[in-house]
């Protein structure tokens, strides 16, 4: 393991240590906060602009590790045009989280403004799904479906990460889990060296973030944090596929980040579902009824069965960590066949757990979650 990933993680952690207490002061100060009401059913107002914290850490930290550490430099400087394009992107997703923080955007200014960060990352910074898997035949290309497909899965891992966070620490840990894989996959492969670097300063402002946004939690993510890690992780998630030539270099994604892509779908075509159901024939505008808001996420259906909110989110990060390990699995095995079966299990896992396969665990009454979208 390089020693610079080490000294990031630690960088990075102290930073975000130092930084969320005074971030959860501002936004107190400011009034940016989550008031209850709706569908969120916490208490009392909290701060909600969490992400701050976590980009004011990586962004520190960055900065430190560029300017004092010189073979840092040379590898930033060989990539500078890539890091540069993503870290713009990242701003910009996170300065479009903090005004749907502040002043509640619409659905398309949120969608347009994230394809436009994910336009930012494939032009300026030359991330592209150019192929995908197909089963027992390698990748394929995608031709001109490259752009558009990478745009749908910056976009969608962006929202499914700002749709998993219901519950205090709930997608921070789910985030921290994901980055660790990614970092360990990273390593394994001999990977990026930026890539490692980056993953582990990102665990480390997670984890020290992690410290407030826990249960009872001081300060929330906000659509700031979650958009940011769901942001940072579709793009990490695919950066070391490149190098594959099979199926996998589409499932080890998918599996990093499975837990919030697979809930994300499941209630898209839920919502759909019972909308045809209920009109009993299909009109375009039924497909905005899989962004409504509702309670029937898989942390709603935790808290349904009986399970607190601790136990939810620890039954939660521990299915995040299956499909880690089934990802990190999948990359050591390096056969196509197994990281199916893999993916296969992983989503009736899922769905399992969905279903209420854990029902009967740690029943200590029902608690209200805090969000709902």
């Amino acid at each position: 393991m390089p020693v610079e990933a080490v000294v990031a993680f630690l960088a990075a952690l102290s930073i975000s240590l130092l930084v969320t207490p005074v971030i959860i002061r501002l936004a107190t100060r400011l009034k940016i906060l989550d008031v209850p009401g709706g569908l969120k059913n916490h208490p009392s107002p909290v701060p909600a602009v969490g992400g701050v914290a976590i980009y004011l850490s990586i962004v520190f930290t960055s900065v430190i590790a560029v300017l004092f550490n010189e073979r840092i430099w040379i590898s930033f400087s060989v990539n500078s045009h890539f890091w540069l394009s993503v870290g713009i992107a990242a701003t910009l997703v996170l300065l479009v989280g903090l005004y749907d923080d502040i002043k509640h955007a619409s659905i398309w200014m949120r969608f347009a403004l994230q394809a436009a960060a994910a336009l930012i990352t494939i032009y300026g910074g030359g991330i592209v799904i150019g192929a995908v898997g197909v089963p027992f035949e390698g990748l394929k290309s995608t031709g001109w479906l490259a752009v558009p497909l990478t745009v749908v899965w910056i976009v969608g891992v962006t929202n499914a990460f700002n749709l998993i966070d219901g519950l205090d620490g709930l997608a921070g840990g789910i985030g921290f889990i994901s980055t660790a894989a990614v970092f360990v996959i990273a390593l394994m492969t001999s990977g990026n060296f930026m890539v490692i670097l980056v993953s582990a300063a990102l665990c480390g402002a997670i984890l020290g973030f992690l410290r407030y946004n826990s249960s009872p939690a001081r300060i929330f993510l906000g659509d700031c944090g979650s958009m940011l890690l769901g942001y940072s992780l579709s793009v990490l998630a695919i950066l070391g596929r490149a190098k594959k030539t099979t199926v996998l270099a589409v499932l080890v994604p998918l599996l990093i980040v499975g837990v919030p892509v697979l809930d994300t779908l499941s209630s898209m075509v839920r919502r759909l579902s019972q909308k045809l159901v209920a009109e009993k024939k299909f009109k375009m505008s039924h497909l905005m009824s899989m962004f409504a808001g509702d309670r029937g996420h898989i942390h709603h259906m935790l808290l349904g069965m009986g399970h607190s909110q601790r136990l939810s989110v620890v039954i939660l990060y521990g299915l995040s960590v299956v499909l880690a390990v089934f990802a990190l699995i999948a990359t050591i095995l390096n056969k196509e066949e197994f990281g199916l079966i893999l993916v296969l299990v992983g989503a009736i896992a899922f769905f399992g757990v969905r279903r209420g396969w854990l029902r009967g665990i740690g029943k200590n009454g029902r608690q209200k979650n805090r969000s709902g979208f």
